[in-house]
């Protein structure tokens, strides 16, 4: 019952602290955390802040059916429901999209067995073909599964790729944020809702002014 609890401690928190802040901030950050995936809405499950170097990275952002409740991080495994992960870059220089898929591709291997790989060794090749030119500070990076389309990456509100019936190469990309060995420790307790208030206010302000 773990996923309840967090959206109304959270959505409780956020509404206390915005009656000081101008509505259009209040309506920023409300609107972030509900979303549609065709037929689906989605709920925000939690936000994580990566580094690179010494220069922020990006913020990911981890949805889920907004019916369904998880108790523990293999829930996320089991679900063939809708769900997003959410980028949203934040460095001041400009990432090279090859870069970003190196960096993917090396997360997924430490973070997933090689016959698990090799299973999707076609949907992930497919996949990786989507990615190319560079991303910029406060470009929008989404990767939605949905049963009727599979895996979609979506740039800025743009679909730039989809790899059909992809339910378990969508399950080896979740590993990389909620897997053994994530970015940070606190990325992934970030994305499974366990930031404490305050620190998911300053996230999602971070977020909408990227």
């Amino acid at each position: 019952m773990k996923y309840l609890k967090i959206i109304i401690l959270f959505m409780g928190t956020l509404s206390s602290f915005c009656f000081a802040q101008e509505m259009s901030e209040n309506e920023k950050m409300l609107a972030i955390q509900k979303v549609s995936i065709i037929d689906r809405p989605v709920v925000m499950v939690g936000m994580g802040l990566t580094r690179l170097l010494n220069d922020d990275y990006y913020i990911g952002a981890m949805y889920l059916d907004e019916k369904v409740e998880y108790d523990k991080t293999a829930d996320f495994f089991s679900v063939k429901v809708a769900r997003r992960m959410q980028f949203k870059f934040a460095s001041k220089i400009s990432i090279s999209a090859r870069s970003f898929k190196r960096k993917l591709v090396e997360s997924l291997r430490i973070n997933n067995s090689r016959k698990d790989i090799n299973a999707q060794k076609a949907e992930l090749a497919q996949f990786l073909k989507f990615f190319s030119g560079s991303y910029k500070k406060g470009d929008e990076l989404s990767f939605d599964y949905h049963h009727t389309f599979g895996t979609r990456v979506i740039l800025n509100g743009r679909i730039i790729g989809q790899v059909e019936n992809s339910h378990d190469l969508y399950n080896l990309l979740v590993k990389i944020w909620v897997g053994e060995r994530p970015p940070t420790s606190k990325f992934k307790s970030g994305i499974l809702g366990n930031n404490d208030g305050d620190y998911a206010i300053e996230l999602l302000r971070q977020y909408i002014n990227l």
